[in-house]
């Protein structure tokens, strides 16, 4: 099937979003007193479309675009390409035809095979088209950076009332205020041809051949067309909009196309989840052949590369589901890296994860240059002493009131806790039926807690030695997208790989008499029906034996003198089996950030003797785990060395070893540093306490330097000059009121003597001001005015104050006090912005006729209500 050439797959291409009328990206919040409906805003707080917004509209206009090229069937082939582009959707009615059409497989229908189950029953496919969200321009954003008085006019408040249908009047009580973003504004996003879709919410990394990205392509083209409102109250007058694909240049050669296209149906996608029968019967009649190894053996020791991921995006990973809310995690777990480290690795790596000798482990956040540990349970806050951290297991706590604290710490000392940023945002399935929010046909209102840290997140893999070939970090560098929801507003990161050596044996550790065992990740353990347990006991057995040790060497030591030498905590371990499109089995684990203390004593047997450690064996178990799905990240842990009742030695992390409490005074432990608001509205701010030392955080600044104007379009230029223009109109406003409430500066407007002036004479200014641009006809009407032969004339100085306030530019500036050779900032203070004295110069002339009608009119104003209060 010939045509156009079609877009490409696996290339970020551009579109815009230019307003043709005000728009409001609404959060469903507000401010009380002030607000009741704030627009969205990202981290350099101005107002964007979500990837979601844009998704769901575009979609609606490629479901139009496929229902009338498909005439009246409800499966016909476009309507299956829809799906195909923009995923499937469970949520929707069970039925066989749904309002949007997607309750059956399109393209079996059409290709004479049986329909696919209900759209509630079908594991879900997804979508071969990413759409990210719509922001300014990168210029538009830097230059609003460098200008807070021209970003403060992005937005305006738009009074309304609701209407009584019965009565046709304002509802009282009903009165409310809506934040608007400009009209102009022009919003840049890219979206992506990903590949072929697949069963299990990924999009599978075989691209699409040209037949198929020809259809997509002209079924987005045409989609975009129909684009025309956007946002909360589009069909108000709000959102007016055209969506624009610059990638495509001329598209008069599509349209010839689809007239007399017969497109295929789509790529087929087995979504049936494999059943054990037919597994076990492949595997008797044709065995599987074991990808062969690079060495036959693996090589003693490890290979570890170290990534730094910085997040592009806000990413949601794990966690939980209560009712509406998803509750990420506060870090990147093991198990989400994984399939980007495979995909990446290729079939060594596979090979390596199914022998047990690759492990991907947490990413958390960077803390004093290293990976953060999470904070040891043992760890609390003293209520009474806002601040005050101590260890309970190296302090005295019996007289002390703690509570427990999370974040994650560096292993030395001066103690430092870092709790990651996570940003909260809300989002809507609107029903086709009702067009709004609602529970039925899969609507609703939904809230994401995302990990947002502009922090780098750090991760390690951990390789066999031997396995992989040499420079296998590398492939590891480059932008990944991970998590949920990441064909949209989550989950972009890129990464930097590094490879580091691996930790040498701690020779020290042939001495211990006593240890800490430090859980820095979940730990899955199996009792003796291998059912995953929470039984302590397991981890006692499970050392024993990793460390060759005799099986009573280990006593675990129990609390005295105030001290707590063990915290133990359980949490539940939950995933899903994509290509399955099941979930997992719920799987008790010991918790991360777990303490234990034991004691190494002589066991039965041993004749009195003590056994040693083997620092070689403790490296590896610090380095592959402990207990199940270590491949994912879990069974992580630390041991460290402390002297107990017979002596011993002192090694490990000094977090453990040393730290007792922050002995620091209150205000210096109550300083708080913050990161940038780099979240949406509503986001918790992540917090860096430097506890016990000097240590400091760093703080990345917001870029406020101006970018070169050459490569805005002429939209985002005028943009920029219609919102610099708006916020002189603000300004010019809010100085008027202030000049109007000071009886001084009444007379600074008028003169001395206005109050001699009779209110009916006083009102012939306003039949003057439309007048203002013919100076000498002002002149003549203020002159004919002020004339001391009249019957009743005004006093000497309101003529003079008068005429030169009507007639000269200069004046008005002068009145409002604002003669400085540019524009105040919000703060009121001039901003020094690059060519700022021309362009205040160009827009004095060019509102000092609006500045002269709103000073007077509000002076006039101001003046009637003095007289009539007194």
């Amino acid at each position: 099937m010939s045509g156009p050439a079609p877009l490409p797959t696996g290339t970020p291409l551009s579109y815009r979003l230019v307003f043709t009328s005000d728009w409001h990206p609404g959060t469903g919040t507000g401010r009380p007193g002030d607000v009741d409906h704030l627009v969205n805003r990202d981290a350099d707080d101005l107002p964007y479309l979500p990837a979601k917004t844009v998704t769901g509209v575009w979609r609606d206009a490629c479901e139009i675009v496929a229902r009338a090229l498909d005439g009246s069937s409800d499966t016909g082939p476009w309507q299956g390409w829809v799906r195909f582009a923009f995923g499937s959707q469970p949520a929707l009615s069970g039925s066989p035809t749904t309002t949007r059409g997607t309750g059956r497989d399109a393209a079996g229908a059409a290709g004479g095979k049986a329909p696919s189950p209900p759209a509630s029953t079908a594991p879900p496919v997804a979508a071969a088209v990413s759409i990210r969200a719509a922001r300014y321009h990168d210029g538009v954003r830097a230059a609003l950076a460098g200008d807070p008085f021209v970003r403060e006019a992005v937005t305006f408040v738009k009074p309304g009332v609701r209407v009584d249908r019965d009565t046709g009047r304002a509802t009282p009580g009903m009165l409310r205020f809506s934040e608007q973003a400009r009209v102009g504004s022009v919003l840049h996003g890219t979206f992506e041809l990903t590949g072929a879709a697949s069963p299990g919410g990924l999009a599978s990394a075989a691209p699409l051949d040209e037949n198929a990205r020809r259809c997509v392509t002209a079924l987005l083209l045409a989609g975009s067309r129909l684009v025309e409102q956007i946002g909360g109250k589009r069909r108000r007058g709000n959102g007016r909009c055209t969506l624009q694909l610059p990638s495509i240049i001329d598209p008069t050669p599509w349209w010839d196309w689809l007239e007399t296209a017969s497109p295929p149906p789509p790529p087929a996608v087995d979504a049936a989840p494999p059943a054990v029968t037919s597994a076990v019967t492949s595997a008797v009649t044709s065995p599987v052949t074991p990808t062969p190894w690079p060495h036959a053996t693996p090589v003693p020791g490890w290979e570890i590369a170290r990534l730094s991921i910085t997040l592009d995006d806000p990413l949601l990973a794990g966690g939980r589901q209560l009712g509406n809310q998803v509750m990420g995690r506060d870090h990147i777990p093991g198990s989400t890296l994984l399939p980007g480290v495979l995909r990446r690795l290729g079939p060594a790596g596979q090979a390596a994860l199914l022998a047990g000798h690759l492990v991907v482990t947490d990413a958390t956040v960077d803390v004093a240059g290293e990976r953060g540990l999470p904070v040891p349970r043992t760890f609390g806050a003293v209520k009474t002493e806002p601040g005050r951290i101590i260890n309970r297991a190296n302090t005295d706590a019996r007289t002390l009131e703690t509570r427990k604290i999370d974040g994650y710490v560096a292993t030395t000392r001066p103690l430092r806790r870092v709790r990651p940023t996570l940003s909260v945002h809300t989002h809507n399935s609107v029903s086709d039926t009702m067009q709004r929010p609602t529970t039925d046909e899969g609507g609703g209102v939904y809230t994401y807690r995302a990990l947002a840290t502009k922090r780098p997140l750090v991760a390690e893999i951990r390789v066999r030695a031997g396995l992989l070939p040499a420079g296998w970090a590398e492939d590891l560098s480059g932008s990944w997208v991970l998590g949920r929801s990441r064909k949209d507003d989550y989950g972009r990161a890129t990464v930097s790989a590094t490879p580091v050596s691996p930790p040498a044996p701690r020779a020290r550790l042939v001495d211990a008499r006593r240890i800490v065992v430090w859980l820095v990740s979940d730990m899955i353990l199996l009792d003796e029906r291998l059912r995953a347990s929470s039984d302590p006991a397991l981890l006692r057995e499970a050392l024993t034996r990793e460390l060759r040790l005799p099986a009573t060497a280990l006593k675990q030591v129990g609390s005295a003198d105030g001290r707590r030498s063990h915290t133990f905590a359980v949490t539940r371990t939950e995933s899903w089996h994509t290509r399955w499109c099941r979930p997992r089995p719920t799987l008790l684990s010991l918790a991360a950030g777990s303490i234990v203390t034991y004691d190494i004593t002589a066991g039965d047997g041993s004749g009195g003797i003590a056994p040693r450690l083997d620092p070689t064996l403790v490296a590896e178990l610090e380095t592959g785990g402990l207990g199940e799905r270590r491949g994912e990240g879990l069974g992580q842990l630390c041991i460290a060395a402390v002297p107990g009742p017979s002596g011993g030695v002192e090694d490990g992390p000094e977090v453990i070893t040393r730290f007792a409490d922050t002995q620091e005074p209150a205000e210096k432990a109550l300083a708080v540093r913050t990161e940038p608001r780099e979240a949406a509205s509503g986001a918790a701010p992540s917090t860096t306490i430097p506890v016990g030392g000097a240590g400091t955080a760093d703080i990345h600044a917001t870029n406020t330097e101006p970018t070169n104007t050459d490569i805005l379009s002429a939209d985002d230029i005028a943009l920029i000059a219609a919102l610099r223009t708006e916020a002189w109109r603000a300004e010019i406003a809010r100085r008027a009121v202030t000049v109007a409430t000071d009886p001084d500066g009444l007379r600074r407007v008028f003169g001395d003597g206005v109050d001699k002036v009779p209110p009916s004479q006083l009102a012939q200014l306003r039949d003057i001001l439309p007048r203002l641009a013919d100076r000498a006809a002002t002149e003549a009407l203020v002159d004919k005015l002020v004339d001391p032969s009249r019957r009743r004339s005004w006093p000497d100085g309101v003529g003079r104050q008068l005429k030169p306030l009507l007639t000269r530019p200069g004046q008005v500036w002068e009145a409002l006090g604002w003669v400085g050779p540019a524009g105040p900032t919000a703060g009121g203070q001039t901003h020094e912005a690059p060519h700022a004295a021309t362009i205040a110069a160009n827009l004095r002339t060019e509102l000092w006729q609006e500045a002269v009608q709103t000073l007077v009119l509000t002076c006039l104003t101001a003046h009637r209500r003095n007289r009539e209060a007194q």
